[in-house]
């Protein structure tokens, strides 16, 4: 009876043992994880993420299911050799075993808009890395310019703000080569990268048109 005793407890603590040891992604000092991506788009767009965030779809960012709120990690996507850095703000994926759900003009840039899960890799940037970053000089942010007269102008921001209630718009006459137009600048992104991710969603609706310094 004893050692019936002695070996169930000594079974109790090898499975506490081992289940403690066990470090999530969040936790352990590795910082790479493997795994397939989603992503999610319009469904979602102007709804509030589990950080209280109204989730864009055109912004740089992703759910993860563990890592803090804010954690940047760099995505890359080995079959299109694409990589895009991501800020978290929001909880999932929680379907099968994917790893993250990135933002739809994250998936375009991956190259996995099409496909809809891709494997990927998942890399948090050490936190000096992501400061020198936001300490360099910020770049001009970044806007999508269409060239029209005034009726053709309202015409196309009625159709920018059905598409995307969110996006400011601004109407603006300006001389381009020596003679006045009317321009119409959509959206103000931080980097051209964003601007031309959304710019391909535009497209697809006959709306696109010149990714410029605002």
């Amino acid at each position: 009876m004893k050692n019936d005793r002695k070996c169930i407890l000594l079974t109790v603590i090898i499975f506490l043992f081992i289940g403690v040891s066990q470090p999530t992604f969040a936790q352990s000092n590795d910082k790479t994880q493997i795994g397939a991506a989603s992503w999610y788009g319009s469904k979602y767009h102007g709804r509030k993420t589990s950080s209280g965030e109204r989730y864009n779809k055109n912004e740089m960012t992703a759910a993860h299911k563990t890592l803090p709120f804010g954690t940047m990690v760099k995505v890359t996507n080995p079959a299109t050799d694409q990589s895009v850095v991501l800020r978290i703000n929001d909880r999932g994926p929680f379907v099968g075993n994917r790893i993250i759900d990135v933002s739809e003009a994250a998936a375009r840039k991956l190259g996995m808009h099409s496909v809809g899960v891709a494997k990927v890799k998942v890399e948090v940037l050490d936190k000096d890395a992501v400061a020198a970053a936001n300490a360099a000089p910020r770049q001009s942010a970044f806007t999508i310019q269409t060239a029209a007269n005034y009726k053709q102008a309202e015409e196309l921001s009625r159709k920018l703000k059905a598409f995307d209630r969110h996006l400011p718009l601004e109407i603006a006459e300006e001389q381009v080569n020596g003679r006045k137009v009317v321009l119409v600048k959509a959206g103000k992104f931080n980097s051209r990268n964003e601007a031309e991710a959304f710019n391909d969603l535009l497209e697809e609706e006959g709306l696109a048109g010149k990714v410029s310094e605002a």
